[in-house]
């Protein structure tokens, strides 16, 4: 594990070689989306990874199936992401590979045919949270030579138990630190609804929308409030125009972080069923999300139409451009929820416990 340029790919095949395990690349597992976004110097967000690591447990598991060992290469830069994937396989351990920003910058600016550009080594770094005081990992330095990284790793992991434990850092164990539920909280609850290039064309969208509404907001009560304590003047219609960007703002956002599985969901008593039951809960679920999504929406259509004859009474607006954005997040919401339950059916039941409701890196 480690940020872009630390050497993981490189390092992870000699590992793997020399204890004779299977190799595991976690870039290879990245969506069309993902890889696109990393190329348009766009980092990812939780919800653009959840998808990815699960994957990436799928793969693990199945060497274990195998019983056959293996290596991963994944960055794994927060402390919930490499939770995750330890209450997939409770047995793994980390290298953390560690290098520092400048070379992290030399190394991803010389290396080509690669789909990580050197603007997003910044985000790599404000990324990572150090493994240092986890169980089961031992920090390496990266800087040196790709032969002694991995054989240093090498013989870490051919050591005894009683060697490795000794080798790895353990100042401060899970139990023993004050902050060791920060990052244990809940996360994204749910793989992102659809993607593809409409998807991303809807979230640049939707962003670029609530940015501006944002700054409207900004600009507009900032200045009355100036106005108003600076010169004894002020605007009447600023309140009035910043309640109706707040009404846009907020069912904007509701439609935007549906789309990216963003919304709270708490599934503790869905996870201990069956998978098939799980499925029909779900089903159930986004078919009740459907049909009030959509009476909401031609609740939203019929108070437009009563709204264009009624105007505001300072800036003289029709309410109808007050219910738009009702309408249209909730016309959002129902399309979202007619395709997640298609995507009940369609993708692979997903695990309960743990790796169903932590966000993932």
């Amino acid at each position: 594990m480690g940020v872009s340029g630390s050497g993981k790919t490189d390092t992870s095949h000699a590992v793997a070689e020399a204890l004779g395990f299977r190799h595991i690349e976690a870039d290879h597992f990245h969506p069309e989306e993902n890889v696109a976004r990393m190329r348009a110097g766009t980092p990812l967000s939780d919800a653009d990874r959840v998808e990815w690591l699960r994957k990436l447990i799928t793969e693990m598991q199945r060497a274990i199936e195998d019983e056959v060992g293996f290596v991963l290469a994944c960055s794994a830069l927060k402390r919930r992401y490499r939770d995750l994937l330890r209450d997939a396989v409770p047995s793994l351990r980390f290298a953390h590979l560690s290098i520092d920003y400048d070379t992290a910058v030399r190394r991803v600016g010389g290396r080509t045919g690669h789909f990580m550009p050197i603007s997003l080594v910044d985000s790599q770094f404000a990324t990572l949270e150090s493994p240092e005081g986890e169980p089961g990992v031992r920090v390496v330095d990266a800087s040196q030579s790709p032969e002694r990284v991995s054989a240093e790793i090498v013989a870490w992991m051919n050591a005894s138990g009683l060697e490795i434990a000794g080798g790895e850092d353990h100042s401060a164990g899970p139990l023993d630190r004050a902050d060791s539920a920060v990052g244990h909280g809940a996360g994204l609850t749910t793989t992102p609804i659809y993607s593809g290039r409409i998807a991303q064309g809807f979230d640049r969208a939707t962003d670029w929308l609530m940015a501006a509404l944002l700054a409207f907001m900004v600009v507009v009560v900032f200045s009355s409030v100036v106005l108003r304590y600076a010169f004894g003047t002020g605007w009447t219609g600023a309140e009035e125009l910043s309640r109706l960007a707040f009404v846009w703002l907020v069912f904007v956002g509701v439609a935007s972080s549906m789309r990216r599985g963003e919304l709270m969901a708490f599934s503790m008593i869905r996870d201990r069923f069956p998978a098939l039951f799980r499925r029909l809960v779900d089903s159930i679920s986004w078919l009740m999300v459907a049909v009030a999504s959509g009476l909401a929406a031609v609740g939203g259509w019929n108070q437009m139409q009563f709204g264009w004859n009624i105007n505001s009474p300072v800036v003289g607006y029709p309410l109808a451009v007050a219910m738009l954005p009702v309408m249209a997040s909730m016309v959002a919401l129902t399309v979202l929820a007619l395709v997640q339950l298609v995507n009940v059916w369609r993708r692979e039941p997903q695990q309960s416990g743990a790796d169903a409701n932590v966000t993932a890196d």
